[in-house]
């Protein structure tokens, strides 16, 4: 997930990234609809999670709704590090506005991870408060599950990355 300070036209591919190595990126969950991906999440502590506003907004049942952690694939279900639990509350920022995307985030609350060294999982590192990451050139990493190539609909299996550059 990208959390944006500037008004930007998000889009949800990873287009000249590549597959991302195993247990890189610790914090991502898969938030599924339906065991389904929809879009991704990042871990902020063991019970909790931040997504987009956009990726729950209008969910009339939210136990259709879980996160998977531990994996960079979707649909394997060999890998011994993966967890899924379903989401028991959603929180949607005041001040979201589905035709803008204006405050697009929401916090996701669900059953207890089990966060060890053998789990793979870490949280997402955030900036401290009035600290701007997105500095003009610094390089960011994009991470997520998004579709790889334009015209494509359907997300990828593997968790994807991809460098990019921040502009002022």
């Amino acid at each position: 997930m990208v959390l944006l300070t500037r008004t930007t036209n998000v889009t949800s591919r990873i287009v000249g990234g590549a597959a991302a190595a195993d247990y890189t990126w610790g914090w991502i969950v898969s938030l599924q609809r339906s065991s389904s991906h929809a879009c991704g999440a990042s871990l902020l502590t063991s019970e909790y999670a931040i997504t987009a506003a956009h990726c729950v907004y209008g969910v009339s049942d939210i136990s259709l709704l879980s996160i998977l952690a531990g994996t960079n694939y979707l649909y394997d279900t060999s890998v011994t590090t993966r967890q899924r639990r379903t989401i028991t509350k959603v929180t949607i920022h005041p001040n979201y506005n589905c035709t803008t995307i204006a405050s697009d985030i929401a916090i996701l609350q669900f059953a207890t991870l089990n966060v060890s060294s053998s789990s793979k999982l870490t949280f997402i590192c955030l900036p401290k408060q009035n600290q701007d990451p997105f500095k003009n050139n610094t390089d960011l990493v994009a991470v997520g599950w998004g579709t790889t190539s334009q015209g494509r609909s359907t997300p990828s299996n593997y968790l994807q990355q991809v460098t990019i550059q921040a502009i002022a």
